[in-house]
């Protein structure tokens, strides 16, 4: 008899059904499924002479919106279930919200009817549906946390997606109690978004006159003042130990003595406004440096500059002109490939992946992002993997998962090669309040652990108060 699970889909909604399914059953579940389209409106599991129907509300109802000018998110009601009493699960709290769909689960002659739209509501988090119909950005063109569902339902610091297939996982085991699951371990991935590898005072007189009048005017420091003159004048020498940005050797050092690698981000291309990095990474200390972080197994990536997010044509420069750079540098030999057991942060080659193993990964500038534009410029620039999927200031799982995903193309109303590597957390996030940081991020951590992975970006210049660089290593270890 054929081992494969039968999944019927409606065909109006074939396409993004298809693309969660598969991701549920193939990488994360590990179990044979075939997709199959028919006429009714619900999804249906058919095996061995039972079924399980899954109610079939946000796809049906909203997804044939997003196109029409002015949509509005029609939001859910405020409903929670308490999870227990409807399946045999754990979930990081009994009680879970209704995205869409009903509570429950009805037991039928040939098998259940999970009331809970579960494949629907993976879809509206993992697509980032909402960021598409709803206009509200930050300053930055950004879309914010205080708009999403998540942040307004109080769900954001939960994996909403992961707990969904669990449920979905609890009720495939309600009706065949036989099936078995792959099990997977999760890593901490640790990556550093290089915007200012050195303190850019250094760079000429007019920048370090700035810089030495903002010590004195602003911060009314001269202690301030004159640890920026001793940098500039020790770092034209070669000596980069006053400078406070310059923690690359101490950094990669505490992520091998835990047994793992990060992944560092380097914006190609200088710039004139603020918002621009200030080195260029064909100077003789940032090639030093691309080689040193190469020759360490720690993975070399594109930090796309601030406009790329919706310019494909810069962001196809910037990942050639990085590529040039870690050539000349000698760098490529080690640059991209899957870094050390237990903390590996390099790109998983998959089907379709990029030929080309330098420059694999992605990460934007301030984290810039538009769900209808930029996962497919990425691909077309032949990234195999993105990590900008998270809130600048605000800690959690914006896709609702901490598992590694395939991206979907508004564009092409399918999936991507593309896939996303979620950001939990960025380090300035937390660090406004050092005394609950720790347990911040620790608790954080050990959610993201139990499900997928945590993906942590701690800037290499952001070790400059004291505790900084302790906090760092508590929580390597937590």
């Amino acid at each position: 008899m054929d081992n494969a699970l039968e999944i019927f889909v409606p065909a109006a909604c074939r396409q993004p059904a298809q693309w969660v399914l598969r991701w549920i059953f193939d990488e994360v579940l590990g179990v044979p499924a075939r997709v199959v389209e028919h006429t009714g409106d619900q999804f249906e599991i058919r095996w061995r002479g039972r079924v399980l129907a899954l109610e079939n509300d946000f796809l049906r109802r909203h997804l044939p919106l997003w196109r029409q000018p002015g949509t509005l998110l029609i939001a859910p009601p405020r409903q929670w279930i308490h999870v227990r009493a409807m399946l045999d699960v754990e979930l990081e709290d009994p009680s879970i919200p209704v995205l869409w769909g009903e509570p429950g689960l009805v037991r039928t002659p040939q098998g259940a009817h999970l009331k809970l739209d579960v494949i629907g509501s993976i879809f509206f988090l993992l697509s980032r549906y909402e960021e598409m119909i709803d206009p509200a950005r930050d300053q930055y063109d950004r879309f914010p946390a205080a708009a999403s569902l998540a942040m307004q339902r109080g769900f954001l610091q939960r994996p909403l997606v992961d707990e969904y297939i669990e449920i979905l996982w609890a009720a495939l085991r309600s009706v065949w109690p036989g099936l078995t699951r792959k099990t997977a371990r999760g890593m901490m991935r640790v990556s550093c978004d290089v915007d200012e590898p050195y303190e850019r005072w250094i760079r000429n007189p007019w920048l370090l006159a700035q810089g030495v009048a903002g010590a004195l005017l602003r911060k009314r420091s001269l202690a301030g003042a004159a640890t920026r003159v001793k940098n500039a004048w020790h770092s034209r020498r070669g000596d980069y130990l006053y400078d406070p940005h310059w923690t690359f050797d101490w950094y990669m050092t505490q992520l091998e003595l835990c047994g793992s690698r990060g992944a560092f981000y380097f914006i190609a291309t200088p710039g004139r406004t603020r918002y621009d990095c200030a080195y260029a990474l064909e100077e003789p200390r940032m090639q030093a440096l691309l080689a040193q972080v190469a020759a360490r197994g720690h993975e070399i990536g594109l930090h796309g500059s601030f406009n790329t997010y919706r310019d494909g044509a810069q962001l196809g420069r910037d990942r050639e002109r990085l590529r040039a750079a870690l050539v000349r540098a000698r760098a490529e030999a080690r640059s991209g490939t899957d870094a050390g057991a237990g903390g590996s942060t390099g790109a998983k080659a998959g089907p379709g992946a990029s030929d080309d193993p330098l420059v694999r990964g992605n990460r934007q500038h301030y984290l810039r992002w538009d769900a209808a534009t930029t996962p497919d410029l990425l691909e077309q620039a032949g990234f195999d993997y993105d990590a900008s999927g998270g809130f600048p200031y605000d800690p959690g799982f914006r896709h609702g998962t901490a598992r590694e995903f395939p991206m979907w193309s508004w564009k092409k109303q399918g999936p991507l090669r593309l896939r996303q590597r979620p950001l939990m957390l960025m380090e300035s996030a937390v660090l406004g309040d050092p005394g609950s940081a720790l347990e911040h991020m620790a608790r954080l951590k050990h959610t993201a652990l139990r499900y997928g992975d945590f993906n942590l970006l701690w800037h290499n210049s952001r070790f400059t108060e004291p505790g900084d660089r302790e906090l760092f290593r508590q929580i390597l270890a937590a």
